[in-house]
């Protein structure tokens, strides 16, 4: 009889150990969605900054293509690559993906033939052809 309940309470008790691990396991999915969401969305308005900035500083920009957005892991920095009107292509990168005072901007002078406005402008993206990275399956959360 003894045993009887001795089982029973072990039964009990590895039950609530289970369920209180997989509240926890599914309380740190949650979290993590959340994040990449917020990220996800944090790589679209970097985007949209950075094509107004083209547009705004460099003469004729009529298309603007990006390609994939990543984060070196050893130094936390976000990097991509655009193209601009089919040909020219600048990479951008940035310690923060909230933080546009801190986009450094590369380009091959070799290979990239846009010419820089004299001054910058208030155009908007009206007239430009604009192609966003949205993550390896097309929704922004392919981070």
């Amino acid at each position: 009889m003894q045993k009887k309940y001795i089982w029973l309470i072990s039964i009990a008790a590895v039950i609530v150990i289970i369920l209180i691990g997989g509240k926890i396991y599914m309380n740190s999915l949650d979290k993590k969605e959340v994040e990449h969401e917020k990220k996800a969305q944090q790589i679209v308005k970097a985007e949209e900054y950075m094509a107004l900035y083209l547009v705004r500083n460099y003469e004729d920009v009529r298309t603007i293509e990006f390609h994939p957005v990543t984060q070196t892991k050893e130094t936390g920095f976000w990097h991509g690559s655009i193209d601009v009107n089919n040909g020219s292509t600048l990479t951008f990168s940035m310690r923060h993906l909230s933080d546009f005072d801190d986009i450094g901007i590369r380009v091959n002078p070799k290979t990239f033939d846009l010419n820089k406005k004299k001054t910058s402008s208030n155009e908007n993206l009206e007239n430009v052809k604009i192609k966003y990275w949205r993550g390896n399956n097309g929704d922004g959360t392919g981070l």
